[in-house]
């Protein structure tokens, strides 16, 4: 009786298909594109031969029915319609849950991206990415059309494969074949986001991270920076960089910047320092947007950064679905994506409910639209997300961003700070666990439960969970609060945690590694976990986002409820009572036969407390700059402070505000024009908060004076108040002292290394900020003298001009000039008293002038310059030297005559021997063939005789 049923249904459903009546305009729409146009006119008995079915379920069903034909469904076209496999004939056809049937055709294969170009296409080549199920027989199908389509690249661990061919072979012979699962076009070159410009590390508390856990440095760690490559010699990178064979050959300032922020040295600068300055960093070319392979495990990568995009596509694709399986391959393995740069952008994609919703959908890049990954969106200096950071939801409702960071022109870095945060969590956990790294999910979990609240209250498609806090990530992943477990469906599984009185802003994410979904999925989730937090009969759900395709609801603030759509689930309550909480897993819909491992991370602050975030120890505020003071504060709203300074140790304050808005949590102020120590003090009623000792100071610039064969003397202005120097040069990997100075100059061997740095050394042997480290031999300085030049002038006189590296030692300076009776002293500086010295000679003769400096050193020592030479022609328009001319040598003609003109030299019968043009002031005639013997020169100027000579070759 309900194969009866249902055939009336088929029927009918065909009839009204094929008559365009009693259907809406969405479910005629998906009728046209995935049905099987023959099978309107075939008998339904015929269908059996169809290998897929376009399937519409009641929505009320439309869970059940996934949940009971999950492995067969091929791909969730709507909330409603389904691709099923044609094995599922009799199952469909005794179902309840089916409204609707037809034979499929193999549209669902295309990506949403390519079902709505593939009519658009030009008759040529395009390089497409193929899903297959068998990758061997892919092979042969290729080997088999080989002067149609060629194999670009191929991904075997994640049945991928890149082919250049033509749309006509894609619908005629890749559509059709059983081994293929999914086609998209990826002719979409990757770009880099924008680049850094500035710096802001208390943004992230990565300075209170540096200042309390010095230790925790990524070492051991590798880190992967997927574009293209970045410059493998900057000193920040020095023996850290791990060569593979996967890297970019072209090198841009963009890796680097992003190369630098994850992992650099700091030994540059200190906005060289990246969050994880001992990691290794390995280069993997992103010209293939796909996934590494077994390269993660083989380089031993646990972290890979993509700070690119390919613009807005919002779909699951299967470079989507080969990242979120590069992470079940690779259990360690996180990948740190940007969310891009097209935040005042819409979604074009056809198909997609966001399409043309100006604002939002607009993260760039399928593979982004992944699940287990972290896409990074932006923010400024003060927690606001720049217009242009690309905004959530995911193409599903999804979350996306997941999380920001400081990135004040562009997602690129907020990307490269969170990496380096993963890898501050990965060497925390492996340092209290035996070397051993933590999951992906745990530090996912650990890295979102532990960032700040920004934008809105809770979750956000603007902000994500919130600001990466790096130092806030460390606390807690070293502190153990987490969780783990696996489900089974329908299973429930309960932890307890015990919240103590004075609590405030308790905090609990769950996080699992989902399986892939298939490509083009239309919900990418596949085990379907739910949390739920109790106190006794109180029940908390998580924050959940209004998905629906419409501004107002993608604007509107979370809601606690089930969530249904995301691997990330988060509860909070701000002001949570005292004693237990139940933390409740429950396993709502998992594949069957298999159990999901997932990850419960949970936190909360203490009420009624105060810690600086910046000033943290050691940080530097620039003198008489720009400077922020920063703090965490768990104060009631409204809560104001006193802030004060103090340069003697606490003996005397400094107010800087009266009434601090503690809310803010940040405060601007210009730093005192001094180089000095100093302490801040924040006043919250009767307590007082205390930072830690930081430093005014100022950069200090050090030039070359000299650099000899055996030293070099470097030097640079007095700080005021400063009486001690520190100098330091580049180790193996960082800087390290050389050695200290009461002077502002030093005289260093040329054995240590050529790079150098200086700082000021204040009290109690704090050092101010360093200078910039520079290489001492690319200054251009030579032994004591820069450069030495001469110059004809008007006055027919030799401008003589002498640059100084310094004046250190020099006793007198000496001018001389080459005269017949070897070199002359025709001026002498003494003392000397500026590093430029000029002198103007009028001690020219016609022809070719030489000159010279001798520097005299207070030691006796005598330093020569180069020689400079001057051409000069008295009153002559032509000079001819040397005459006679040494046989094999060449003879040269000075000219003050600038047109064109043209010499002829004929011997003595009056043959022609040669006829060359005048270049300029000075021209070299070769004469070294000539005989011995007299000869004529002739110069014409434009065809007339202007000079007459001759010369004697002897």
């Amino acid at each position: 009786m309900k194969r009866l049923i249902f055939l009336c249904l088929l029927f009918c459903a065909v009839n009204a298909f094929s008559q365009k009546t009693k259907t809406d305009s969405t479910d005629e729409a998906i009728q046209i594109t995935f049905s099987d146009n023959e099978f309107q006119e075939r008998e339904l008995a015929d269908s059996s031969s169809s290998s897929f079915f376009l399937v519409k379920v009641r929505t009320e069903t439309s869970s059940t029915f996934k949940k009971r034909f999950n492995r067969s469904i091929k791909r969730q076209i709507s909330g409603e319609w389904f691709i099923v496999s044609g094995k599922e004939k009799h199952n469909l056809y005794t179902s309840e849950l089916v409204e609707k049937a037809f034979a499929a055709n193999s549209n669902w294969k295309l990506s949403p991206a390519l079902l709505q170009q593939q009519n658009k296409l030009a008759d040529k080549e395009y390089i497409f990415l193929v899903e297959t199920t068998d990758t061997t027989s892919f092979r042969k199908l290729i080997t088999q059309y080989a002067l149609k389509a060629t194999i670009i690249k191929s991904q075997p661990l994640y049945h991928l494969f890149r082919i250049r061919t033509n749309i006509a072979f894609v619908k005629e012979v890749l559509l059709p074949s059983e081994i293929v699962n999914a086609v998209d076009l990826r002719s979409t070159i990757a770009k880099e986001e924008t680049v850094i410009n500035d710096y802001d590390n208390s943004s992230n508390n990565i300075n209170l991270f540096f200042a309390q856990y010095p230790n925790i440095a990524g070492n051991g760690l590798t880190a992967s920076i997927k574009e293209n490559m970045f410059d493998t010699t900057d000193i920040d990178f020095k023996n850290r960089y791990k060569e593979t064979s996967l890297g970019s050959s072209t090198n841009t300032s963009h890796a680097t910047t992003m190369a630098t922020l994850v992992a650099g040295g700091g030994n540059s600068f200190f906005t060289g320092k990246g969050v994880a300055p001992a990691a290794t960093l390995a280069s993997s070319d992103f010209i293939t947007l796909l996934p590494d392979g077994n390269s993660y495990s083989q380089y031993n990568i646990s972290l890979q950064n993509h700070s690119y995009g390919v613009g807005i596509e919002n779909f699951y694709g299967s470079d989507a679905a080969a990242y979120d399986a590069s992470m079940i391959a690779n259990p360690t393995l996180l990948h740190i994506f940007s969310a891009g740069n097209s935040g005042t952008s819409a979604d074009t994609t056809a198909g997609s409910p966001y399409k043309n919703i100006t604002g939002f959908a607009n993260i760039t890049g399928s593979f982004k639209m992944a699940k287990n990954i972290l896409t990074v969106g932006s923010v400024d200096s003060f927690f606001a997300v720049p217009a242009l950071s690309s905004k959530g939801p995911a193409y599903d409702g999804r979350i996306k961003p997941e999380l920001v960071a400081y990135g004040n022109d562009g997602s690129s870095g907020a990307a490269a700070i969170t990496s380096g945060t993963v890898l501050a969590v990965q060497s925390a956990y492996a340092q209290t666990h035996a070397s051993v790294l933590p999951k992906n999910a745990l530090t996912k979990a650990i890295i979102i439960n532990s960032a700040d609240d920004i934008n809105k209250p809770g979750p956000d498609y603007y902000s994500g969970y919130g600001n990466v806090n790096t130092y806030q990530a460390v606390k807690d992943v070293l502190s153990g609060n987490y969780f783990s477990g696996s489900i089974a469906d329908a299973e429930t599984k309960d932890f307890t945690i015990n919240v103590p009185s004075n609590a405030k802003n308790l905090k609990v994410t769950l996080v699992w590694t989902d399986p892939a979904a298939q490509s083009n999925a239309f919900t990418a989730i596949i085990n379907d976990l739910d949390l739920q937090l109790q106190k006794q009969s109180t029940t908390w759900l998580p924050w959940v986002l209004n998905s629906a395709a419409d501004k107002d609801s993608l604007n509107q603030n979370a809601k606690r409820k089930r969530d249904s759509l995301n691997v990330v689930e988060q509860i909070t309550i701000d002001n949570p009572a005292n004693g237990n909480y139940t933390i409740h897993v429950n396993g709502y819909n998992i594949l069957s036969g298999s159990s999901q491992e997932f990850y419960i991370a949970y936190r909360w602050d203490a009420a009624d407390t105060f810690y600086f975030i910046s000033p943290a120890a050691k940080d530097h505020f620039t003198s008489a700059g720009n400077s922020i003071f920063r703090w965490k504060n768990t104060y009631a709203n409204n809560t104001t402070g006193k802030l004060e300074y103090s340069i003697d140790k606490g003996a005397n304050w400094q107010l800087i505000n009266t009434t601090v808005d503690l809310d803010k949590n940040y405060l601007k102020w210009i730093t005192p024009d001094t180089f000095t120590t100093a302490i801040a003090r924040m006043t919250i009623g009767s307590n007082v908060y205390t930072s830690d000792t930081f430093n005014f100071s100022k950069q200090l610039f050090p030039r070359v004076g000299f650099k000899c064969d055996d030293s070099t003397l470097i030097f640079w202005n007095k700080a005021p108040g400063v009486t001690k120097y520190l100098v330091y040069t580049l180790g193996d990997k960082y800087l390290q002292p050389l050695t200290t100075t009461t002077d502002t100059s030093i005289i260093i061997s040329n054995n240590v290394s050529p790079y150098l740095a200086v700082t000021a050394i204040l009290q109690n042997g704090y050092t101010g900020v360093n200078s910039y480290t520079f290489n001492y031999n690319n200054q251009g300085a030579g032994c004591y003298i820069s450069n030495f030049l001469a110059d004809i002038t008007a006055n027919k006189t030799a401008q003589l001009q002498l640059s100084l590296g310094t004046i250190f030692n020099v006793k007198n300076i000496q001018f001389q000039q080459l005269t017949a009776n070897g070199w002359q002293t025709i001026q002498t500086i003494e003392p000397v008293t500026s590093e430029q010295n000029n002198y103007e000679a009028n001690t020219l003769h016609a022809g070719i002038n030489t000159f010279r400096v001798v520097i005299t050193l207070n030691n006796g020592t005598t330093i020569n310059s180069t020689e400079a030479e001057v051409y000069f022609t008295a009153s002559n328009d032509y000079v001819l030297l040397p005459n006679p001319v040494p046989q094999g040598q060449n003879l040269t003609i000075l000219s003050n005559n600038f047109s064109t003109n043209v010499v002829n030299i004929y011997d003595i019968a009056g043959h022609k021997i040669l006829q060359q043009s005048l270049n300029g002031t000075r021209t070299d005639i070769n004469v070294s063939y000539f005989a011995k013997g007299m000869y004529f020169v002739v110069i014409y100027s434009e065809g007339i005789k202007v000079f007459m000579g001759k010369i004697l070759i002897q």
